[in-house]
């Protein structure tokens, strides 16, 4: 058993002192984390996230991105694409009658591109007082759109998305004299054996000369219409970036999400508690709402978490973090320890390990701790 629970010359958790000697990691940033509310981009966060990135770089560690964010950034793009697109008709009967006309409207699912076109001399009836307006025929067509659109998960907009994305990630990291490559992946990337075997090669290669490789899933393609569960698919980024850490030798993997952590409850109600470790046998956890924009919420979060951190899984660690925490990946991977940031997120590691008996050792102390402070 190990004798003591923290480092004796940092203070720090020597479950969490460990993650600081990974010589590969990979970094996922959730959509809440690199857009904001309303599809922009999130400087502030992603500029930060990027300069950890790159002490990362310079202290020697090996880093992958997986990064959502395509489908928020284009659905911005897609909006006002549409506008630009409208035809002088649309517009002119749009000022006449005060409807859209051909325009079909607004339709935001929270899946897909905000507007889309029809041609506007179509499906096009004449009321009784000489307004116009769409025949029955085209609003079953708009709602049968609806229902086939809630399955695809912004196809267009992630395409849109991705471009602008990248290249925002590529003046940001321009910044520090850094290179990103991008890699869109799809559930099919993993089952076959030699796609696979051709995306280690490419992540090492570029790992190699110090690029810095950004992987997305590539939606315009898999459509994420849901897949089934096992070792070689992923139905969000969380459990692609958990795929990502399997299979690309890595050994530790950092989840940056809008909560500080895993909670034993949702962080919204009272008393709600961050647990600091999530055991391999399972805790009692109450699961909240995903964010406005992300797909996968904590439930995801915690599953691909363990999965990347199981038994035969190179990547012996995991952690849960807020990505608001500007400071979050230095707290969490740099190569010192700090008081200012102190022990952030909620960690996983591999069952059966001594890093597991170290981190139940912490966990026990910690709780025994908050008890006497109760009494």
């Amino acid at each position: 058993m190990m004798p003591t629970s923290t480092n004796k010359v940092t203070n720090e958790p020597l479950s969490r002192s460990t993650l600081r000697h990974a010589r590969r990691v990979v970094v996922k940033l959730g959509t809440s984390v690199v857009t904001n509310e309303d599809g922009r981009p999130s400087l502030t966060r992603l500029g930060a996230v990027v300069e950890q990135v790159a002490e990362l770089h310079r202290s020697g560690k090996e880093v992958i991105l997986v990064s959502s964010g395509a489908v928020g950034m284009g659905k911005r793009l897609m909006h006002t694409q549409s506008q630009m697109n409208m035809s002088f008709a649309d517009l002119n009967r749009h000022d006449e009658n005060g409807t859209t006309g051909g325009l079909m409207g607004i339709v935001d699912d929270g899946n897909d591109e905000a507007l889309h076109l029809v041609p506007s001399n179509e499906n096009l009836i004449e009321t009784g007082d000489g307004a116009m307006k769409q025949s029955d025929s085209n609003s079953s067509n708009l709602s049968n759109l609806g229902t086939s659109k809630s399955k695809t998960h912004g196809l267009a907009s992630a395409a849109a998305g991705q471009f602008g994305m990248m290249n925002l990630y590529s003046s940001l990291f321009d910044q520090f004299e850094l290179n990103a490559s991008q890699l869109l992946f799809t559930q099919l990337d993993f089952s076959n054996e030699n796609s696979l075997r051709n995306l280690r090669y490419a992540i090492n290669r570029l790992l190699s000369v110090g690029i810095i490789p950004i992987i997305n899933e590539n939606d315009a393609v898999s459509g994420n219409l849901g897949y089934e569960d096992s070792n070689n698919t992923f139905s969000d980024n969380d459990s692609l970036a958990a795929l990502c850490a399997q299979r690309f030798d890595v050994e530790v993997l950092l989840l940056l999400t809008d909560v500080d952590g895993v909670y034993d409850r949702p962080p919204s109600e009272k008393g709600s508690k961050l647990l600091t470790y999530y055991g391999a046998e399972g805790m009692n956890v109450a699961i909240g709402e995903k964010s406005l924009h992300g797909r996968g919420g904590m439930a995801a979060k915690i599953e691909a978490a363990l999965n990347a951190v199981k038994v035969g899984s190179m990547c012996y660690a995991c952690v849960v973090a807020n990505g608001n925490d500007l400071n979050a990946v230095r707290s969490v991977l740099g190569s010192k320890y700090s008081e200012e940031f102190g022990v952030t997120g909620t960690l996983f590691v591999t069952p059966g390990t001594e890093l597991e008996k170290q981190a139940a050792i912490e966990n026990a102390d910690n709780a025994e701790g908050d008890k006497s402070s109760v009494s």
